[in-house]
């Protein structure tokens, strides 16, 4: 057991490494098409279930992130041609978020740069390393707060 200093320094490289790489890509896909990453995650999340959509609720429930939010998002994408919001044919009340033909040709080209970006950013990890280090982030704990009820 360690005092928690190496626990709160593993946790600060993980979140630098994590940030400065969500940053960076960020950054790339802005200059390259003009897309923020969260519109980048909403329209991965699109892409998986395309041509159906997602229902507003379970699309923040992928993203993590409130149904404002996911509005906020959503709004640019729409005005610029790439998602289109509809009723759901099931429940009037739901509204169903999907990508249109154009955000779909956008998504396939940001996501073979992307590939390709991250490929770069983990560059220096051999497949036995990227093993080790999945399984390694397997095992953390992402739930503190259940863990901490339980001691």
């Amino acid at each position: 057991m360690t005092d928690g200093r190496d626990t709160l320094r593993a946790w600060l490289a993980l979140l630098n490494v994590s940030n400065t790489i969500k940053k960076s890509v960020d950054a790339q896909l802005r200059a390259q098409f003009g897309i923020s990453i969260s519109r980048f995650d909403v329209m991965s999340a699109l892409q998986r279930c395309y041509p159906e959509g997602l229902r507003a609720g379970e699309l923040s429930r992928q993203l993590m992130v409130t149904e404002g939010n996911t509005t906020q998002v959503t709004a640019p994408l729409m005005r610029d041609g790439y998602v289109e919001r509809r009723v759901s044919p099931k429940d009037a009340r739901g509204v169903i978020f999907s990508l249109t033909p154009e955000g779909l040709s956008l998504f396939n080209d940001m996501a073979a740069e992307h590939k390709g970006w991250i490929r770069q950013a983990f560059a220096k990890l051999n497949t036995n390393d990227l093993t080790i280090l999945r399984a390694m982030l397997d095992q953390l704990e992402p739930d503190i707060n259940t863990k901490r009820k339980s001691e």
